[in-house]
């Protein structure tokens, strides 16, 4: 009681946190890259504002530190330091107070051939968009967001308006097969759906920070792991989950033989899935830990649990079940003490020994039904990566290679004998599109222009096993992304992306889709720079 009377009155600083599409990752993955940042931890986003200034001064005292001015550094360092500046003088001392419309933009999509828009069963065309509805012909979204912070307390806003074209959904004999093997009385993403055209919020919340904890409640994203291709437990696949979260904003250094551990951060959820589910209305709660024992190395331990919703009730027992149980119960139509479908995570990434700034590694794994992907290798999903923040003699290029597997074992990942389509939030994957017995391969390269200016080059390859449906499938694709800051308040972002998929469950032959988008936001209030850094680009 004592301790938590301490953390009320100290009334620490409270911060909303980055939204998971903000361009600072990718250049905090750069500042990480080139060795300049190394307190990061980046397999547990979204960050807070304030989490992302105090990067920005431990790189500046890093690069004070090595004397000298680092040329592809020092314009990442100071177009962050022009964003977070506000936050930089709450560090300071600066009263933290105020709101303020963050962003306005609308984005339009063109898509012509046919998309695919199941991830559970074959493959997503467009991945990591919040769960935006998309087909085709032509989709929008328009939307704003919006901040307020007071001293411990915060809440952020963004709400869009969404259109997409009605969807002719699967043939009779297609939707039978699919209910048949996912074992449920319909089969999921296959139906007729009329035009989407409505407004719908994204992350949004309001929260408090206690002592060195995060107190939310709300819309929220999660991104579990260190990669960009989306982390096999949680993503921004989906739309935001409505959950109550606790986050460790602040690490710490645990007393005695367990300082070895280096800086430790927690991170543990309650939220409650939504759409075509079978039962209807599950909650799914994670845990996640990370440790950083040298400033190199970073690992996280995550669990996942999807438990409860209609004929498991929601009570202390059964809640007790979904965290130590050690048992299993099958094949039940109606288990009152089920204890969830539970997924364990094992993620790291380590900047390499001679090549601190040039290389990392990083690998985001998956095991169902395992305290742990360490424990049984066998049976683990894996998602390993590669990131070079600049090449030889291009040292304006990154590269980043990435795979993802979940086809190695017998069970089908994302689903149980009681909760068939698991893991999934109105009809999207919560985790990794790779889905069901897939594989997948990812390369891209992005040429820095400067920190706001932008243009990135893949090349995407996704094989569905003849285990999940029949005769199996493959998804090709190639894309050009840029981001391209205009003007201090005005951005554009556009992508081109062709893709051919062969799925003879779907169609006979080889069908294509081609994906056109342009996106325009306005910053209205435009975070002014501390007088010393005036010209980041």
């Amino acid at each position: 009681m004592l301790l938590g009377v301490q953390a009320l009155a100290d009334e620490p600083l409270g911060s909303t946190y980055v939204p998971m599409d903000s361009w600072v990752y990718s250049a905090f993955d750069r500042l990480a890259g080139l060795g300049v940042i190394n307190k990061q931890f980046v397999g547990l986003r979204p960050w807070t504002r304030l989490q992302c200034a105090q990067l920005v001064l431990d790189a500046e005292d890093n690069l004070e530190n090595a004397g000298g001015n680092n040329e592809r550094a020092q314009p990442l360092l100071d177009a962050l330091n022009q964003e977070f500046s506000d936050e930089i003088d709450y560090l300071n001392g600066s009263p933290a107070r105020g709101a303020e419309v963050e962003s306005v933009y609308t984005r339009a999509m063109g898509i012509s051939g046919t998309p695919l828009r199941d991830g559970y069963h074959f493959g997503q065309t467009i991945t990591d968009d919040f769960g935006r509805p998309f087909n085709t012909g032509f989709n929008n979204v328009s939307g704003f967001s919006a901040r307020a912070v007071r001293n411990r307390f915060f809440a952020f806003l963004r709400g869009e308006y969404q259109f997409s074209p009605a969807y002719a959904g699967l043939t009779p004999s297609q939707q039978s097969y699919l209910a048949g093997a996912d074992g449920t009385p319909t089969a999921i993403n296959s139906q007729t759906t009329a035009a989407t055209d409505h407004f719908d919020l994204l992350d949004t919340y309001a929260g408090m920070r206690i002592s060195i904890f995060d107190v939310t409640f709300g819309k929220q994203t999660l991104w579990w792991g260190p990669g960009t291709m989306g982390p096999m437990l949680a993503s921004d696949n989906v739309d935001p989950i409505l959950m109550l979260r606790i986050n460790q904003v602040q690490p710490i250094v645990l007393p005695g033989f367990f300082s070895i551990l280096g800086p430790v951060r927690v991170q543990g959820f309650l939220g409650r899935l939504s759409g075509d589910q079978d039962p209807r209305g599950p909650y799914v709660h994670g845990e996640k830990a990370l440790i950083k024992p040298t400033r190199n190395l970073e690992m996280g331990f995550s669990r996942t649990t999807e438990a409860f919703g209609q004929g498991i009730p929601l009570t202390l027992h059964n809640l007790f079940a979904t965290y130590f149980s050690v048992s299993d119960t099958c094949c039940t139509a109606n288990p009152q003490d089920f204890p969830g479908k539970r997924q364990s995570g094992f993620d790291m990434s380590y900047r390499l020994p001679l090549l601190r700034k040039w290389a990392a590694i990083y690998t985001d794994d998956l095991s169902e039904d395992d305290v742990s992907p360490l424990v049984n290798p066998g049976r683990a999903m894996y998602n390993p990566g590669l990131y070079l923040s600049q090449l030889p003699r291009l040292q304006n290029f990154d590269f980043r290679l990435e795979l993802a597997t979940t086809g190695q074992q017998s069970e089908h990942a994302y689903s149980s004998f009681f909760y068939k389509p698991a893991f999934a939030n109105k009809g999207f994957l919560m985790g990794n599109a790779v889905g069901q017995w897939g594989k997948e391969f990812d390369a891209s390269t992005t040429y820095w222009h400067s920190p706001r200016q932008r243009v990135e080059i893949g090349w995407n390859e996704h094989r569905v096993a003849k285990e999940l449906i029949p005769n199996g499938g493959a998804q090709d694709s190639v894309r050009i992304k840029a981001d391209w800051l205009a003007k201090k308040d005005m951005e554009f972002s556009a992508l081109i992306q062709h893709e051919r998929w062969s799925f003879p469950f779907l169609a006979n032959g080889k069908q294509g889709d081609n994906v056109f988008s342009l996106q325009l936001t306005f910053y209205p209030k435009k975070l002014q720079s501390r007088e010393a850094l005036k010209n980041f680009n």
